[in-house]
């Protein structure tokens, strides 16, 4: 998975993908904040109850493909809230806005990406 996680940003939509799959997944709707940069780039992810939407299993793929550099993507999770964060790039949010999003999950339930309109 060295070409992974691939993220792709272009006209309002956003798509992060961690693992091969997700073109052959369904998409299973899920609400999100997106948080914007200074130039009207998204710079983070905010995801409410990931683990109770997608199961405990859900963020093996992740663990193993986002790198926990300091410049780089990553992620945190809190188990007492459930809540998730996803940095996609360093920058300081501006703006957010809640959208309606998609997750795809591979037959383990594990999270292979993410999608977003605004």
């Amino acid at each position: 998975m060295k070409d992974y996680p691939q993220v792709r940003e272009e006209d309002g939509s956003l798509s992060v993908e961690f693992a091969p799959g997700v073109k052959r997944s369904t998409g299973q709707p899920l609400r999100m904040v997106l948080d914007f940069g200074q130039f009207g780039e998204v710079v983070g992810i905010e995801i409410l109850n990931l683990i109770f939407e997608a199961g405990k299993n859900s963020l093996g793929i992740i663990g193993q493909s986002v790198r926990t550099d300091i410049d780089g993507m990553r992620y945190s999770y809190d188990e007492d809230s459930d809540s998730f964060y996803l940095r996609l790039k360093a920058g300081k949010s501006v703006d957010q806005k809640a959208v309606q999003g998609s997750m795809f999950l591979d037959d383990a339930d594990q999270i292979l990406g993410f999608s977003a309109e605004w």
